[in-house]
């Protein structure tokens, strides 16, 4: 067992020096220092913690929970248009292939069945059909 946990940390360490990895942390740390969009995230936050507030109020105001919702989904749109965060879930989900990647081939070494899906990466499975 031991072995395997020091193999899983090299791959760890290999993880991080990968291109995904590199990338999504840069881009991560662009958007976590700026300024601008971090506002909107704790406003966000804000507003979406005070929207669940009068949603689970026993006596409810449906004008002041349907102006919450509205506010929430306004910063939600603001956030998500934001280059910064596009840039960011880019490099996520580039970091998400690669984790399914290395998923797929430690899974077929366990059940010895090839990953559903081809991935495009001829190292993730037996061949194409």
């Amino acid at each position: 067992m031991t072995e395997i946990i020091e193999k899983t940390k090299e791959l760890g360490a290999l993880l991080q020096q990968s291109e995904q990895v590199r990338k999504y942390t840069a881009a991560k740390a662009d958007f976590d220092s700026d300024e601008k969009i971090q506002k909107l995230v704790r406003e966000y936050n804000l507003h979406r913690m005070t929207m669940m507030s009068l949603t689970q109020a026993e006596t409810q105001d449906p004008e002041r929970i349907r102006e919450a919702e509205e506010r929430v989904g306004a910063l939600y749109a603001e956030i998500m248009k934001n280059e910064k965060m596009q840039v960011m879930q880019e490099r996520e989900k580039a970091v998400e292939e690669l984790m399914n990647q290395i998923n797929g081939v430690i899974s077929y070494y366990i059940t010895g069945e090839a990953p559903s899906g081809c991935t495009h990466d001829c190292s993730t499975c037996g061949g194409c059909h």
